[in-house]
């Protein structure tokens, strides 16, 4: 005759498999997590530079970033926490620094700079950023940044512009640093002036001395309106 099933027994089996599944599962997803920062990598972000290098001893960087950490509409103030993408600065300051030169950080207002948290999430975190996250020295420039309008320009061979969503919220809206930009292009020093991502906003309203756009004619690069799109964030100015 067929005796039946102890049913105490099969919810003991199923529960040991639910629980094996459920292990599985979370090994697999750790794995994964701990992928992802290389997996991102190889897909191409953060993609490492291997062209030639120089050195600058004695020279000055200028890094220029926004003061805007809030990602709404314009004229709204409450929303997610944004500013500059971290490793828009690190990688430049680091990059300068390593090359011998001095190295200072300013910002539209001054005081601290609002660091985008998305960007420093461990999966998208560049090394410039790790470095960044354990230097006393770079967070102390970065809580107390010069504002715009105290920068001696003149003082810098480089002046770079960094990006990150609060970027487009203050910098093409700064008519100081429009000013400045100008004004470093035609110093002694012969600046070389540049940015990334939405950091080039700061040079779109730089004058040259005829009147005309100081861009005018040139060809750049920057953040285009089809990636603003692809990443879904058309909020912004």
């Amino acid at each position: 005759c067929l005796q039946a099933a102890d049913p105490t027994k099969t919810k003991v089996l199923m529960m040991k498999k639910l629980l094996t599944l459920g292990a599985v599962l979370v090994v697999l997803v750790g794995v994964f997590l701990l992928a992802l920062p290389t997996i991102l990598h190889k897909a191409g972000l953060h993609p490492e530079y291997t062209g030639p290098t120089t050195t600058l001893p004695g020279k000055r960087a200028l890094i220029i970033t926004t003061s805007h950490g809030v990602l709404a509409a314009p004229g709204e103030t409450e929303g997610p926490a944004t500013g500059v993408m971290a490793s828009e600065f690190t990688h430049p300051y680091y990059t300068f620094l390593d090359g011998g030169m001095e190295v200072d950080i300013a910002s539209i207002k001054g005081g601290e700079i609002p660091i985008d948290p998305q960007t420093l999430r461990f999966m998208i975190r560049s090394p410039e950023d790790d470095r960044y996250l354990n230097d006393t020295i770079a967070q102390a420039k970065v809580k107390n940044s010069i504002p715009i309008a105290d920068v001696d320009i003149d003082q810098y061979d480089i002046v770079f512009i960094s990006g990150g969503w609060g970027a487009a919220y203050d910098l093409a809206q700064s008519p100081v640093l429009a000013a400045k930009v100008s004004e470093s292009y035609y110093g002694d020093k012969a600046a070389v002036i540049g940015g990334v991502c939405h950091g080039v906003l700061g040079l779109v309203n730089a004058r040259a001395h005829d009147g005309k756009l100081l861009i005018a004619g040139r060809r750049m690069t920057g953040v285009s309106d089809k990636q603003i799109k692809e990443l879904g964030i058309e909020l912004t100015p």
